[in-house]
């Protein structure tokens, strides 16, 4: 995964100006990032680290570069797995920004075939597959049909002053002026060019710089949409959002494919006869990690595994006694370098624990310190507010808990089936859904006139209230505590009245409906402005299924904190105090 930014120019241009281009995309990835370009042959220069504070020189000129800057979800963030990657000749140079599904066995027959790997990435298929090809544009079309996965490509041929690139559900935008230039997104062409195409799903561009061809799968010609490109200097490097939150938000729906599309049977296997086998079980995170494990509660048990939540700052009072030979440590940190999710690995470590990591990044200390890591895949993640990484921190643990499930009995093969339908209607929903949720939530936030407010729900959704409560104190900065519906009425309500709002989460388990119209009537008749998240609230969530609502229910939730927080005037990405990843 990663951005994508090259030029194809009449006259020789600085190959610099696609180091500017990839630092407007770091969003997409800071990783690592190169950058090939036609000199004779094709040179590529490459770099570990983001390429906004340790930049590549060049002062070569080039009518043709190409250079992508990487998220590392397939193969650790070095120097071999950084982007453009070359065939076995040496002469075709690609980029990708995405994830490829069936990717082991192309390699494995590629390999069969006498192809040489030199990284451990997806992307590294794609110049083999382009290997000793005839006609570029049909190659290219070929992968499109043949190669299952969400992606985008581009490439360039030693020889030929072009660009071709290729889209199968990633985006690719292509800047039209004197140089034509492409892209992973419009904000980051600002400056190079007035206009843009926007490259169709499933179509491959061929790019020269006095014409841009658009073909289908067919090997028609086809005509790209216009747009033009009009963007504010401040928002060209939050992909065109005022906020790196809100931009994290609307990635929601398409981080909850990549999320499930990135995991590999071998390891999901692996993973769910470890958990399936254990003596005890144990989930451990802190913050939005931490609500994300006590979800998967509801997930495990739903296939007889009865697992323990412990916050990682917590587990070594609390449960480092129980730990040995056959316990299992589900370690969840977005970041992979959580103090105190390292600190309780390590000693569970010693005891004899097997670790089962889930990190959104691959490089971390959690991911070397684990036997069997399972990548988040949510893209980086820049705002501290943690948004994407929770829902597709989800995806994984129900996607987990459901092979565990095939280990037990409890699920079968129909049931991943299903669970792949109602997450792609899920993304989907969500996709058409968020600009109106994103209207209400703001309408909502007008009835929080108070420091102070309750979120609740109960049953599936109770850690939701937990995480969007969490969201309110660190994007709008009010104190909001997460509680559970019933839990409300033994003590808590005593602070409701007239000006105290209650954010209510309608519960997706049918049993507790009758205790969710209890609670509203009784805050009703105290007078509390109610704000309902539900598929018919003030506030609408997505329909979906029980195991889902979560994610469906969550995304008002911090629509209405980061809106609350647009409201206060704050400093929502960075808020004071807080850090991206604790590591003191």
């Amino acid at each position: 995964m990663g951005g994508i930014f090259g030029f194809v120019c009449k006259n020789p241009n600085d190959v610099s100006i696609v180091v500017n281009g990839l630092k407007r995309l770091v969003y997409r990835g800071y990783d690592s990032a190169g950058i090939a370009f036609l000199d004779g042959e094709i040179s590529v220069k490459k770099i570990v680290g983001n390429i906004s504070k340790n930049s590549i020189t060049l002062k070569e000129k080039s009518k043709v570069a190409l250079g992508h800057t990487r998220y590392a979800s397939r193969g650790w963030p070095t120097l071999e797995n950084a982007h453009p990657l070359m065939d076995c000749n040496r002469k075709i140079a690609v980029v990708m920004d995405g994830v490829i599904d069936d990717y082991e066995e192309i390699r494995d027959k590629l390999t069969k075939e006498g192809h040489k790997f030199v990284s451990t990435t997806d992307t590294e298929i794609i110049p083999h597959l382009l290997e000793n090809s005839k006609d570029y544009i049909d190659s290219a079309i070929d992968i499109i049909k043949n190669v299952r996965g969400i992606y985008s490509f581009a490439f360039i041929v030693e020889g030929i002053n072009k660009i071709f690139a290729a889209s199968s559900g990633q985006p690719i935008v292509i800047g039209v002026s004197d140089c034509k230039y492409v892209s992973s997104d419009l904000p980051s062409l600002t400056g190079f060019a007035e206009n843009a195409l926007i490259l169709p799903e499933n179509s491959v561009a061929e790019i020269s710089s006095d014409d841009v061809k658009v073909y289908d799968l067919q090997r028609n010609q086809i005509n790209a949409v216009s747009k033009r490109i009009k963007y504010q200097e401040e928002i060209i490097e939050k992909g065109g959002f005022p906020h790196f939150m809100l931009k994290e938000i609307y990635d929601i729906p398409s981080s909850l494919i990549s999320s499930y599309t990135s995991l590999m049977e071998k390891y999901l296997s692996l993973a769910a006869m470890i958990v399936y086998g254990a003596k005890n079980v144990y989930v451990i995170g802190n913050g939005t990690s931490l609500h994300a494990g006590l979800i998967s509660s509801y997930y495990f048990s739903e296939v007889g595994i009865n697992v323990n939540v412990v916050s990682a700052a917590e587990f070594p009072y609390y449960a480092l006694q129980n730990i040995g030979t056959g316990s299992v440590i589900i370690a969840i940190s977005q970041s992979g370098e959580t103090s105190d999710v390292i600190r309780s690995v390590k000693m569970a470590k010693q005891r004899g624990s097997v670790i089962v990591g889930i990190t959104n990044s691959v490089g971390s200390r959690l991911a070397l310190e684990s036997n069997i890591y399972l990548p988040i895949t949510a893209g980086p993640e820049l705002a501290v507010p943690a948004t994407k990484t929770f829902t597709s921190t989800l995806v994984v643990l129900r996607t987990l808990s459901l092979y565990t499930g095939l280990n037990s009995g409890k699920k079968e093969r129909y049931d991943l089936d299903q669970f792949k339908t109602d997450l792609e209607k899920l993304s989907s929903s969500l996709s058409s859904s968020l600009p109106q949720i994103e209207r209400q939530a703001e309408d909502a936030v007008s009835k929080i006139t108070k420091e102070s407010i309750y979120v609740t729900s109960s049953g599936i959704n109770f850690p939701v209230a937990m995480e969007g409560a969490l969201k309110f104190k660190e994007a709008s900065m009010i104190h909001a505590e997460g509680i559970q519906l019933g839990e409300l009425l033994h003590g808590p309500i005593a602070l409701t009245n007239k000006g105290y709002p209650i954010v209510i989460v309608k519960p997706a388990e049918e049993q507790a409906y009758d205790l969710y119209n209890k609670v509203i009537k009784s805050i009703s008749d105290r007078g509390s402005p109610i704000i309902s998240v539900s598929v018919d609230g003030m506030v609408k969530s997505v329909e979906t299924t029980r195991e889902l609502s979560p994610i469906a229910n969550v995304v008002p939730l911090q629509l209405m904190a980061y809106k609350l927080g647009v409201k206060r005037s704050l400093p929502i990405d960075t808020p004071p105090g807080l850090v991206k990843a604790v590591v003191s």
